[in-house]
């Protein structure tokens, strides 16, 4: 996702003065969104910290990750740890033929798709994530093209036998005259 950088002026009130400039996000794959935040207040009071967890490691670049079989996201770091920070939902939809399309592989729920049940994998009637793998097509190009090419020709021989047909039709009408 791409941003535009805005700065924020606030009164010491907290009242939102002036945006540099509108924010805007680009999401891959989708179109440009605009972020309102008109209405945007600043809680000007001082602050101390309650709870402060120090894990001993400096901040550390993020390297890799993995996705496992039940969803989770782990994250790998130049400093060797890795750790869990995500987990991804699942939605099985009752009807996903009538999803609506958004945009190239993205589909939206509607009225018509029926109930749409979130979960994780691995758990109730929700499957696995199989991270990394590529799913293959189950059509036999072979065969479809084969078919396809018959039609053509069945195609072509009906086409024939009415211009055949229309054509005896023309030899009749004039053998009456």
């Amino acid at each position: 996702m791409q941003s535009d950088k805005s700065l924020l002026s606030f009164s010491l009130q907290g009242e939102l003065l002036n945006i540099s400039s509108p924010l805007k996000f680009t999401i891959p794959g989708g179109e440009e969104m605009t972020l309102d935040i008109a209405g945007t207040t600043q809680l000007a009071v001082g602050f101390s910290t309650v709870t402060a967890h120090v894990n001993g490691n400096g901040a550390s670049a993020i390297t890799g990750y993995d996705i496992s079989d039940d969803g989770v996201v782990s994250l790998r770091y130049a400093d060797g740890t890795f750790q869990p920070k995500y987990r991804i939902p699942l939605a099985d939809v009752a009807s996903p033929d009538n999803l609506t399309m958004i945009n190239g592989n993205a589909f939206s729920a509607n009225g018509a798709s029926g109930v749409t049940v979130m979960g994780f994998a691995n758990s109730g009637s929700f499957g696995s994530v199989k991270s990394g793998s590529l799913e293959a097509s189950n059509v036999d190009l072979a065969s479809e093209l084969t078919e396809m090419i018959e039609s053509q020709r069945s195609y072509t021989a009906n086409s024939k036998v009415f211009q055949t047909g229309a054509d005896l039709l023309d030899v009749l009408v004039n053998l009456k005259r």
